[in-house]
């Protein structure tokens, strides 16, 4: 197997140094690594040679990661190159920066280095699915047998033939057995929003015909199945004489891993609530909503009383089941269409659909339920809450500042009661 060419680009020759050592320590016949010591000496490299993936540093002196990264992507030869920004900041902005000037991820110093080899494969993986699927709007398969894809051919209405790979997966061993089954395979398509299925095709037309159309656009997906276990496909077809081909090319497992690293973008790892970041951009279109349409929202800060003699006298482990036993309790209380986040250590924060008065009432309930909870060893435990109503002209920072105070009010007063400004 050809080796992949890793560019490294850090101002710092040390932390090179250790990038280069690691990749090649753990993965040598896999990858070879290429290193630059600063944005401009990378982009030169990148003219010069085929990398495969890029590992990025942001901050760098003349040229920072951020700017090299939209002139990588602005660049028609190096755009669909993966860039992993490797950074020691966590901030929220620095993370939402990443994303925003193209970087396809990002992993913090000191870096985990089972982690970063396991991101480096997964987008590699990630670009050789995206060229395979390319190359299949070109090329018609003429030898069905020897794809592993699910190969179909039909007139759009009647299933003609299929490969190998299309019966073992529906457990057939003819077309004709999968058509006393499902009659036809677009009967197969799971009706589910983001996903094609014969729901979308117009009466007067063919769904192949629906396919080729919307193909042109969009890359469809579908949901088929089978055997009590959900699949996802990439979905196209090509057209020759009177027939079609139809392929389908198996992406479950990527777009799983595509979701838990969406999931680990916008949870908090300890709680498995909503982090910060993903909290600040819900709460924005609530807020925009609520000015709009003229709607009541309240938005609650509430904080762990003590919990700082907590980890003192038991420990952090028990602190962070706290932490987590806390979170499960306040979600069970609340509905579909709140928020509710972790802002940072024992502070969270919440937004409901409600005037004051009853965004007081909720809170107080909240207050009880956690009063009367037993926590494992630290047993009873108590939060303080500061709540305020969101008004026209209203931040997220305005209503923060207000919360705040109310917070620190509830707590000059003794703790475990609702304040509001």
């Amino acid at each position: 197997m050809m080796k992949k060419n890793i560019l490294c680009i850090d101002d710092v020759d040390t932390n090179l140094f250790t990038l280069q050592s690691v990749i090649e320590y753990m993965a040598e016949d896999k990858y070879n690594v290429l290193i630059a010591i600063s944005a401009l000496e990378g982009l030169k490299i990148l003219l010069k040679e085929k990398i495969d993936l890029i590992l990025l540093d942001v901050m760098m002196p003349e040229i920072d990661g951020f700017e090299c990264a939209k002139i990588i992507k602005s660049n028609k030869k190096t755009k669909d190159i993966p860039i992993i920004f490797v950074t020691a900041n966590n901030d929220d902005q620095t993370i939402e920066t990443c994303y925003n000037v193209g970087g396809d991820d990002y992993i913090n110093k000191p870096y985990n280095p089972t982690e970063l080899l396991s991101r480096m494969h997964f987008h590699l993986k990630s670009r050789e699915q995206d060229k395979l699927i390319m190359k299949e709007k070109e090329y018609t398969r003429s030898i069905l047998d020897s794809q592993d894809n699910l190969v179909l051919v039909t007139d759009g209405s009647l299933d003609l033939t299929v490969n190998n790979a299309f019966l073992e997966f529906f457990s057939v061993t003819s077309i004709e057995e999968f058509s006393l089954k499902h009659n036809y395979l677009s009967h197969t398509f799971s009706e589910e929003e983001g996903y094609f299925s014969l729901a979308l095709v117009k009466e007067q037309i063919t769904w192949t015909e629906e396919v080729m159309k919307r193909s042109i656009e969009e890359d469809l997906l579908v949901k088929i199945k089978q055997d009590k276990k959900e699949y996802i496909f990439n979905l196209k077809a090509k057209s020759f004489s009177d027939q079609y081909i139809i392929t389908l090319t198996d992406i479950t497992q990527i777009s799983q891993l595509s979701l838990e690293y969406k999931h680990e973008a916008s949870h908090d790892s300890l709680t498995q609530i909503y982090n910060r970041h993903m909290f600040n951009r819900l709460i924005d279109m609530k807020m925009t909503q609520a000015k709009e349409n003229a709607n009541p929202l309240v938005f609650l800060l509430l904080d762990i009383d003590f919990f700082k003699a907590v980890n003192d006298n038991h420990g952090h482990l028990v602190g962070d089941d706290i932490l987590k036993h806390l979170s499960r309790l306040i979600q069970s209380h609340t509905r579909e269409n709140d928020l509710f986040a972790r802002w940072g250590g024992e502070e969270f924060v919440l937004a409901f659909d409600v005037d004051l008065s009853k965004g007081l009432e909720i809170a107080n309930h909240l207050r009880e339920y956690i009063e009367k909870e037993p926590f494992s060893i630290a047993k009873n435990i108590t939060c303080s809450f500061g709540i305020t109503q969101f008004q026209e002209n209203d931040t997220l920072d305005s209503m923060i500042l207000r919360a705040d105070k109310a917070l620190y009010q509830a707590k000059g007063n003794g703790r475990n009661q609702v304040c509001h400004a």
